[in-house]
C-alpha cells in the first residue's frame, strides 16, 4: 500500500494485489460478517484519518478509484441542525437483513402457520441489534409487487424531510464538485426518472438513515450501479469507520465530512463506542426508479 502526498492538502493511497486480504477469514468473502475492533489488528487493516491541513484523500485499488474522503466540507451549523432532525429516526432495518449480521436472514411465518417466501429479520434479532433505520425521499419497492411511492417516513414527517433538504443538497454539491464525471453519469440516469420520484435538483432519489446501526459486510444492491455511494455521519461518537475488508483499508469520516465510495465492493462498519450516538446518512439513486410512472 503506497500513500503519496499529491498537494499541500491532499493524499493519494494506492492499493495493489500484494495488499489484499488473503487469509481464510469470513470478512474477505462472506456477507453478513460483523467487524469487531480487534479485527483491525488481526486483519492488518489500515485506518485512513486526515488531520490538519489535509482535506482530501483519494484511494485507488489497482488504479481504479475506490473511495474519496473529503474533510470539513459541510458547515458545522448545518450538521448540527440536521442531526437534531435525523436522530429521531425510529424504524428498523428488518427489510435489509444483510446489514445486520450472520444468520439474520429468516423466512417469516404467515397467519396460517406456514413459512412465508419473504426473508426478513425476526423481532428478537432486531431487538438484539438495537439499531434504527428508515428512508427519506422516494423509492421503488419490489414486494409484494413493483411499485413506486413516497417513503413512509416522508409521508409521516413531511416537514422533517423538507428541513433535511438543504443537507441533502449540500452533499450533492460536494459530490458534483469533487467527482464531476461520476456525478454527471449518475445525473444522466436521474434525468430519466419522472420528477415526482426523485429528490429535486440532486443526483439522489433516497436518503437512508441509520442510528447506532453498524452494518455487517455487504454490497449495496439497490442503488444505480453507474454512480458512487455518498455518505455522511452526524453525532458524537468514536469508531464507525467504513471498512473494505478485502482491501484491508478503513476510513474514518466524521461530522462535516463526506465519503464517496464504490459501495458495490464488499464493505462494513466497525462498531461505535458504547454510549455514543452516531447517525449515518447514505445518499443514493434507486436502481429501476426510471421505470416509475410519470
Amino acid at each position: 500500500m503506497r500513500r503519496t502526498q499529491v498537494s499541500q492538502f491532499a493524499w493519494r493511497t494506492d492499493i495493489d494485489h500484494t495488499d489484499l486480504l488473503t487469509e481464510d477469514h469470513p470478512a474477505r468473502y462472506d456477507k453478513g460478517y460483523r467487524l469487531a475492533f480487534e479485527d483491525q489488528q488481526k486483519l492488518g487493516i489500515t485506518l485512513v484519518q486526515l488531520g490538519e491541513p489535509f482535506i482530501r484523500e483519494d484511494i485507488y485499488r489497482g488504479g481504479v478509484l475506490l473511495a474519496v474522503l473529503l474533510k470539513r466540507v459541510i458547515p458545522e451549523s448545518l450538521c448540527n441542525a440536521t442531526f437534531e432532525l435525523l436522530k429521531t429516526v425510529n424504524g428498523d432495518p428488518k427489510n435489509r437483513p444483510g446489514i445486520i449480521g450472520e444468520k439474520a436472514r429468516q423466512h417469516g411465518v404467515r397467519a396460517d402457520g406456514k413459512l412465508s417466501p419473504r426473508i426478513r429479520v425476526s423481532e428478537a434479532v432486531i431487538e438484539e441489534f438495537g439499531g434504527k433505520a428508515d428512508l427519506l425521499g422516494y423509492y421503488r419497492y419490489t414486494h409484494p409487487r413493483a411499485y413506486c411511492d413516497v417513503t413512509n417516513w416522508t409521508k409521516r414527517k413531511l416537514a422533517l424531510y423538507k428541513q433535511v433538504r438543504p443537507f441533502i443538497a449540500k452533499v450533492d454539491e460536494v459530490y458534483r464538485t469533487f467527482l464531476p464525471e461520476e456525478h454527471r453519469r449518475q445525473m444522466e440516469y436521474v434525468d430519466t426518472i419522472p420528477e415526482q420520484w426523485r429528490i429535486p435538483d440532486t443526483a439522489f432519489t433516497t436518503l437512508y438513515v441509520l442510528k447506532n446501526a453498524p452494518t455487517a459486510t455487504h454490497t449495496d444492491t439497490f442503488d444505480y450501479k453507474g454512480g458512487f455511494g455518498c455518505m455522511a455521519s452526524l453525532g458524537d461518537f468514536k469508531g464507525g469507520w467504513l471498512c473494505f475488508p478485502r482491501f484491508r483499508i478503513a476510513v474514518d469520516y466524521r461530522p462535516g465530512d463526506v465519503l464517496l465510495a464504490d459501495v458495490h465492493q464488499v464493505h462494513a462498519n466497525f462498531p461505535i463506542y458504547e454510549n455514543d450516538l452516531r447517525v449515518s446518512c447514505v445518499f443514493f439513486c434507486r436502481a429501476g426508479q426510471a421505470k416509475c410512472p410519470a
